[in-house]
């Protein structure tokens, strides 16, 4: 058997406070059981992989991988969305499943499968838990390390076999003096800022820019968005309305803070000289065909010059004012984000599932910081709402949590919401329905294709909701929303919030913008 004893204390000291999944019989038990000893409680979730990705969230948030479980074969297989999920999003996860040992003879087939095989196009790292190491705190180091991602280890028992070497992603060489001469020679820096200027800590750094400061969706909030130089969210395929759009042609130099191909949903060399600060090599990335790279060692000798120049802020100001105003034209999601920001006056945490709620939401959030807005932005993965907001809420109670989702991902993990009402969390569950897929139905539109896969049967969904433990409410308009608001108090519990859109100018509200 495996040193549980061990395992659960190294698990422990590591700083883990929540553990995620489904047992089985075998060793995910024992180790809950080793767990609850050592004061870290399991979390039953309805579903493996929304197991997987609360505990990534926690690892998010928290800066120690998160951890999960789950059975061999089908556990682990059901375990794969979350999994992915954390792989998508660079969230930190070590995933314990059980497993066959390496040389179990073949007439062993029950519940059998490749795991290896299964998960290692999602995964940093694949291995068995041996005798010789490494431990826990090894493997959820390198779940950590750069790029953040998941691990799956195996509990089979006494497992003796050699453990393979961890392969680290190749790191980044530095042309440090052309980086310093196109540093030197701009006149007119943009900065956007991917998870990496997150994990480095260089909130501080970029709030003091006089020049404006892009994130990646991934990274929002990384400075505080009501703040001069904060030019919002960079997608790479922002339209005329954006700050994106309208400034990034008036630089002479774009410095890109662990700009990945993964953080933006394209990319192609910029118009102007590209500096890109980052950790490792990364696939895609040198799309953006980059004129210097170094590494993020260097990073204050490049930021430091900047601090002198001053550009651009006055034309900021005057976009995201247009920008803001647009948000909240008519009864439409951009509004109703405003209303939830005036309501919890911006200290609430955001997470938002993915549709064109979200990317109104992008633009019309203005959060305080980057743990305070959690989304799918490097994958944006339908139905991955609810498990990060159950996890952002478990780790961090005090904080109000709100989730939002549109029609497509709100029943994906509906009977995890369960959770929320088992712990009374924090936590407002918000719907944002116009009873289709519009994102999809755009294109339907536009080249004269069908649309019934595309729509709902207009049946809300508060009577469910109701029935898992949450009080639930439907607000038609505006003054209905913010009465909703007003009325849920956190410490009282989970509630649902049901807010129906008319399907036309929902589906036309994202032109100019996306």
């Amino acid at each position: 058997m495996t040193d549980f004893n061990r395992l659960s204390e190294d698990i422990a000291e590591h700083g883990v406070k929540h553990v995620f999944g489904i047992p089985g019989s075998g060793e995910t038990l024992s180790l809950i059981d080793a767990l609850e000893k050592r004061g870290v409680p399991f979390h039953l979730t309805h579903s493996e992989g929304a197991g997987a990705l609360m505990a990534a969230t926690v690892g998010r948030l928290s800066n120690a991988a998160g951890v999960s479980l789950s059975i061999k074969g089908p556990g682990l297989t059901n375990a794969i969305p979350g999994i992915a999920a954390a792989w998508f999003e660079g969230f930190p996860l070590v995933h314990f499943t059980e497993g066959f040992p390496p040389k179990a003879s073949l007439s062993k087939a029950h519940k059998r499968i490749d795991q290896a095989a299964l998960v290692g196009p999602i995964v940093k790292d694949v291995r068995y838990l041996t005798q010789a190491g490494p431990g826990f705190s090894e493997i959820a180091a390198f779940a950590r390390a750069e790029e953040p991602g998941p691990s799956v280890v195996t509990l089979a028992g006494k497992v003796d076999t050699d453990p393979p070497a961890f392969v680290q992603a190749p790191t980044v060489k530095s042309d440090l003096q052309a980086a310093l001469k196109l540093v030197n020679s701009a006149e007119r820096p943009i900065v956007i800022a991917g998870t990496l200027a997150h994990r480095a800590g260089l909130r501080d750094v970029l709030a003091s820019f006089p020049f404006p400061v892009f994130s990646t969706a991934a990274s929002k909030g990384i400075i505080d968005e009501t703040a001069a130089n904060a030019a919002g969210v960079f997608t790479g395929v922002g339209l005329k309305l954006t700050p994106e759009y309208q400034l990034l042609s008036q630089a002479d130099l774009i410095v890109g803070i662990g700009l990945t191909a993964r953080e933006a949903l394209a990319t192609q060399p910029f118009s102007v000289p590209f500096l890109a600060i980052e950790a490792v090599e990364t696939p895609g990335t040198a799309a953006f065909a980059p004129t210097a790279r170094v590494h993020i060692e260097h990073v204050a000798e490049i930021l430091t010059p900047l601090q002198q120049r001053i550009w651009g802020l006055e034309d900021l100001a005057h976009i995201v004012a247009a920008l803001q105003a647009r948000m909240q034209e008519g009864f439409l999601p951009g509004a109703v984000f405003h209303a939830i920001e005036r309501r919890f006056d911006r200290h609430a945490r955001l997470v938002l599932d993915t549709g064109y709620f979200c990317t109104i939401g992008e633009h019309a959030l203005r959060p305080r910081e980057a743990d305070l807005c959690l989304m799918s932005g490097q994958g944006r993965y339908m139905g991955t709402g609810l498990p990060m907001a159950l996890g952002a809420a478990l780790h961090d109670p005090m904080t109000p949590t709100i989730a939002v989702f549109g029609d497509g991902g709100v029943a994906m993990h509906l009977a995890e919401a369960r959770l929320a009402a088992q712990h009374r969390l924090p936590l407002l569950i918000v719907l944002m329905t116009d009873n289709s897929f519009s994102s999809i139905r755009t294109r339907a539109l536009k080249d004269g294709l069908t649309q019934k896969p595309l729509t709902m049967d207009g049946k809300g969904w508060t009577a469910a909701f109701e029935a898992l433990g949450l009080p639930s409410h439907r607000a038609e308009n505006l003054t209905a929303v913010e009465s909703a608001l007003a009325a849920w108090q956190p410490q009282s519990g989970p509630a649902f919030l049901e807010i129906p859109f008319a399907p036309e100018p929902y589906e036309a509200m994202v032109a100019g913008i996306r």
